[in-house]
């Protein structure tokens, strides 16, 4: 519960650990990321790998700040810790699935 606690009131760390993550594997990715794919496997969608670098933490801090406003003022629920750890695991494994299938390590 006191994991959950901190988790949900320091949300912004997923946003930091995405980034450093995405700088260590900055090199291994290609100079056009895949982001996107159709059912059939084809790449639908690219970005640079510079905007790939900062697009999932600044969406992970949106949430943070959306959240942290949507509260203010008022004490947190379980819930609302939650919900907001969640989503950010969810970016987070978006985050290194991308990775792992775009980078030039395997």
């Amino acid at each position: 519960m006191r994991a959950i606690n901190f988790l949900g009131k320091n949300n912004w760390l997923f946003a930091v650990f995405t980034f450093i993550i995405n700088i260590i594997f900055y090199r291994a990715l290609p100079h056009t990321v895949a982001i996107q794919w159709h059912f059939d496997g084809s790449i639908s969608n690219t970005t640079s790998k510079t905007t790939f670098v900062f697009i999932i933490p600044l969406v992970q801090l949106l949430v943070y700040g959306y959240v942290k406003l949507k509260t203010k003022g008022k004490n947190t629920t379980l819930y609302t810790d939650l919900y907001s750890i969640f989503v950010n695991l969810l970016a987070l494994i978006v985050d290194m699935a991308i990775i792992l299938i775009n980078s030039k390590i395997f």
